[in-house]
């Protein structure tokens, strides 16, 4: 199952990724996709190799992090890491397990109920973190794209800190897009971000790893930051949401992200314009600027 919210920028220069059926014993590729390589070195290491851009080393910032944070769960240690010919390299620990999409099809519903709520314990922990700034660990905006999809001349800083200076990075994106009326009344309608919350911001299937109808950890930080108290809920995995813990659910901001993704992706389709239409009402009273 897909990302709920997948990230469509690379889809041009993109293959589809190829994971290996069985768990391999000796040095042999487990995942290639565009820009990345990871080998299993025996039954304990992994070798990850990905194209370097600047700030790519956040993956191993994050783990070290999350290490110390919530230091009764599995995560990954990285033994090394370097620069290399335009790949940057890191050797890492190994989670026991297998990836969740891979272990779907001998999975019960009770299983995934196990997980789900083994998962969001876990999740309950990491958002104990939390900062004045929506930002990753070196300081930077947040980079998934999935929220802050990139604009032209976009600076990597920025001091967000509000509501509405989260307003303000999400409307930017979709200005333009259609009615100004329509783009006021939702970012109005914008369900609070505070406080920023530690979040691992890739939730989904080949991430998350398991062991016996168990969550065993996740895999894969480089997305990981402080963002919105509701992002990790609006980017899961819709395999597991419904199993998360109540505290956890924010169903009001999922509805949200619904149509401000809709608008931002598709803004001329026949489902937007009904999408919009259900969650703003009509609109021939509000005061407000037409596109």
């Amino acid at each position: 199952m897909p990302a709920r919210f997948p990230d469509t920028t690379f889809l041009a220069a993109s293959g589809t990724a190829n994971t290996t059926k069985a768990k391999p014993d000796t040095c042999q590729v487990l995942v290639t996709k565009p820009g990345c390589q990871v080998w299993a070195l025996g039954s304990k290491r992994i070798l990850k190799s990905k194209n370097w851009y600047p700030g790519c080393e956040i993956d191993v910032e994050n783990t070290q992090y999350v290490r110390t944070i919530c230091d009764d769960f599995p995560m990954p240690e990285i033994l090394t890491s370097w620069t290399d010919k335009g790949q940057f390299i890191t050797i890492q620990s190994r989670i026991e397990g297998i990836e969740l999409e891979r272990a779907i099809p001998s999975l019960k519903k009770d299983d995934l109920a196990v997980i789900g709520h083994q998962l969001g314990q876990y999740l309950l922990r990491l958002r104990r973190a939390t900062d004045q700034r929506m930002r990753m660990l070196d300081g930077r905006k947040v980079i998934d794209r999935r929220l802050l999809k990139p604009l032209p001349n976009d600076t990597p800083h920025g001091n967000v800190t509000t509501d509405q200076h989260v307003r303000d990075e999400l409307e930017s994106r979709i200005a333009g897009k259609t009615e100004r009326r329509i783009v006021l009344a939702l970012m109005k309608k914008m369900p609070t971000a505070l406080p920023f919350t530690y979040s691992h911001s890739d939730l989904h299937e080949g991430n998350i790893m398991v062991k016996d109808g168990q969550f065993v950890g996740l895999i894969d930080w480089e997305l990981a930051g402080f963002y919105p108290v509701w992002w990790d809920y609006v980017n899961s995995c819709e395999l597991l949401s419904d199993y998360l813990p109540a505290e956890l659910r924010h169903d009001d901001a999922l509805e949200w992200f619904r149509v401000y993704h809709s608008i931002r992706e598709r803004p001329e389709a026949a489902e937007t314009k009904a999408l919009v239409l259900k969650y703003l009402g009509p609109l021939d009273g509000l005061k407000g600027d037409t596109k």
